[in-house]
């Protein structure tokens, strides 16, 4: 007399399950940290960055608990906003290494959102992407010591200029200028010292002068303008309200 052993096989993996999906979670946190440690840097409130912080940090905690569908496609929609609205952001500060806090926060940002993004996209595909996912993870922390040897690299030749006896001193601090510099007309030099972790540029509107100001540098500019009243500004994007003038006399 033979038996026949039964088997029960157990249902498949759900998508919407208690648990949460701890990779989606992590990368999410992730951005949530670096938005906030890029206003620290910066020594100021950036509204944008704060707002998609918070959203980050909430979304985040709640995929960490329970991973539904639509808590997915929020991380997904979320991540997706976030990079188109700060590729010019991302484009500028990542094409200055040797700014280095800037450049290595930008690319951190930029990798964990992405991170984001892709994880998300494959726990809505399949449910089961533990070991899918992994590598992805490993990826995104070898590009990050990339970028972290690279600035290093590029930051180590970066060289500042001290002020002369009759520079004129114009000082980036927490990303402002001074609302009004007086400056001889004719032949001068504005010695700009940038005290902030990041890059900035100085230029000046209606005329040739342009320099780039990497983090915690100071340049001299030789100029030589006729009386008046000149604008000058950091073209860099977000930094709008970087901006005075000048008072040539």
């Amino acid at each position: 007399m033979s038996s026949t052993a039964t088997r029960t096989t157990p249902p498949p993996e759900t998508i919407d399950r208690p648990g949460g999906d701890r990779f989606v979670s992590n990368a999410m946190l992730a951005v949530a940290a670096v938005l906030l440690a890029i206003q620290v840097m910066a020594g100021h409130v950036i509204p944008p960055v704060t707002v998609f912080g918070v959203l980050f940090l909430v979304i985040g905690i709640a995929v960490g608990r329970r991973r539904t569908r639509w808590l997915l496609a929020i991380a997904i929609v979320l991540s997706l906003l976030y990079l188109g609205g700060s590729l010019p952001f991302f484009v500028t500060n990542l094409a200055h290494p040797e700014s280095p806090v800037g450049f290595i926060l930008e690319a951190f940002v930029a990798l964990a959102t992405l991170t984001t993004l892709v994880g998300a996209v494959l726990g809505l595909r399949d449910p089961r992407t533990a070991a899918t996912r992994r590598p992805i993870a490993f990826a995104a922390g070898g590009l990050a010591f990339l970028a972290v040897v690279i600035a290093l690299v590029a930051s180590s030749g970066v060289t500042t200029e001290p002020r002369q006896a009759d520079d004129v001193a114009i000082e980036a601090v927490r990303s402002t200028f001074p609302a009004l510099v007086s400056v001889p007309a004719g032949d001068a030099v504005l010695w700009v010292d940038n005290q902030d972790p990041f890059h900035h540029t100085l230029v000046i509107e209606g005329t040739d002068h342009r320099i780039d100001l990497p983090a915690s540098t100071s340049v001299r500019l030789p100029v030589s303008l006729e009386p008046g009243t000149y604008r000058y500004l950091c073209d860099v994007p977000g930094h709008e309200s970087m901006a005075g003038d000048l008072d040539v006399r």
